[in-house]
């Protein structure tokens, strides 16, 4: 079997990556050794919130202007694949803690309204004091200290957002081959020439790793792109009606509803927990205690799902984006840890004009693998 591009791994940056190559003309097989979607991705809670306005180092650009552009991007992709991508942008209200959070708040109010596009009515961030927040969420507990509302935070229905994207990618022309697992990459004289799966090889010109913490399988790239797990586990609450609308954050609690009563909760940061995957006491109880904690009502609501997922992060909480020095065609994109759904639209294109072309409009150079 040939193909002009293959990719290794099925999630949200393999399947971007796959639809928009296969756009440039290009032949895209992708392999997944499980289902796609199976890994971090389907783990994510889909919150789309940008990074602090006071921040403007190159992954925080790159961030922001993947954020910024994610509606038209979900609505690009629901219009091809005929399958409706779940978006919302109704805002993320931090409660901030002390004195310190408070004036670090102000801060960040004068440079997002400096620097951030007018998306939404303004102003685009605001301070709200506690009975302006009581106004706006009143199911959340009383807060004297105040919050900081980001009215460009969105969030996306992940589920929506892997279906159309596999849609998307079989419409146009991509094979998939799920439960298909890449055993070695095929690398002659320092070039990729293709990938080995249990059954046959597949010859490709170029070659994509989005394989995320499974990347360190593959012994020719793993000293290049060193990408650890962290677990991070999850729920789900029900209330049966809309009892919270924007997404709120307290501490290392964020609460991400959704219209019909459905109430996402994240979510616990275990980098100790290796390659477990499996769910605690400790980490469901931190979850339950603050949700509720920050809102009471949700103590009625119903568990209906727990869950956990190994967030890829590379080397310095910044991700590996670009072709490795040492294996020429083979690029890789990963490491994304908590920001890969809002990064997965520029990177995408990124990845595809980097195989097709041989470069991109973006400056990766902090971002590429190690020699």
């Amino acid at each position: 079997m040939t193909a002009d591009v293959v990719v290794v791994g099925g999630g949200v940056m393999g399947l971007t990556s796959a639809w928009r190559m296969a756009q440039r003309g290009l032949k895209v097989t992708l392999l997944e050794a499980n289902r796609c979607g199976s890994g971090a991705s389907q783990a994510a809670l889909g919150a789309l919130w940008p990074p602090s306005a006071t921040r403007t180092g190159p992954l925080q650009s790159l961030h922001r202007q993947s954020l910024w552009g994610f509606e038209e991007f979900a609505n690009e992709l629901g219009q091809a694949a005929g399958v409706a991508v779940d978006f919302l942008r109704r805002g993320r209200i931090e409660l901030l803690s002390d004195v310190k959070a408070q004036a670090d708040a102000v801060q960040e109010v004068a440079a997002a309204q400096a620097n951030w596009p007018p998306m939404v009515s303004p102003p685009v961030m605001q301070l709200l004091a506690g009975d302006d927040l009581h106004r706006e969420e009143p199911e959340v507990i009383p807060w004297s200290a105040g919050a900081l509302w980001c009215k460009l935070s969105a969030q996306v229905g992940v589920e929506s957002l892997l279906a159309a994207l596999q849609e998307v990618c079989r419409r146009s022309g991509v094979i998939i081959m799920e439960s298909t697992r890449a055993v070695k990459l095929d690398i002659a004289e320092g070039t990729f020439r293709g990938v080995h799966t249990l059954s046959e090889k597949i010859a490709a010109g170029k070659g994509v790793l989005t394989t995320g913490v499974g990347t360190g399988l593959f012994g020719e790239v793993a000293k290049a792109v060193p990408i650890h797990p962290v677990r991070g586990q999850a729920l789900l609450l029900n209330t049966g009606r809309e009892m919270i609308f924007r997404i709120i954050k307290n501490g290392k609690i964020f609460l991400v509803p959704w219209p019909d009563g459905r109430i996402l909760v994240g979510s616990t940061t275990e980098p100790q927990a290796g390659f477990d995957n499996t769910n605690t006491a400790d980490g469901v109880n931190f979850l339950l205690t603050g949700a509720v904690a920050t809102c009471p009502a949700l103590a009625k609501a119903k568990l209906e799902k727990i869950w956990s997922g190994l967030r890829p992060s590379g080397p310095h909480g910044r991700p590996i984006i670009g072709e490795l020095k040492h294996i020429h065609g083979l690029v890789v994109a990963g490491g994304h840890f908590k920001i890969g759904i809002g990064m997965a639209p520029l990177t995408g294109e990124i990845i595809a004009d980097l195989v097709a072309h041989g470069r991109c409009k973006y400056d990766i150079s902090p971002f590429l693998p190690r020699e």
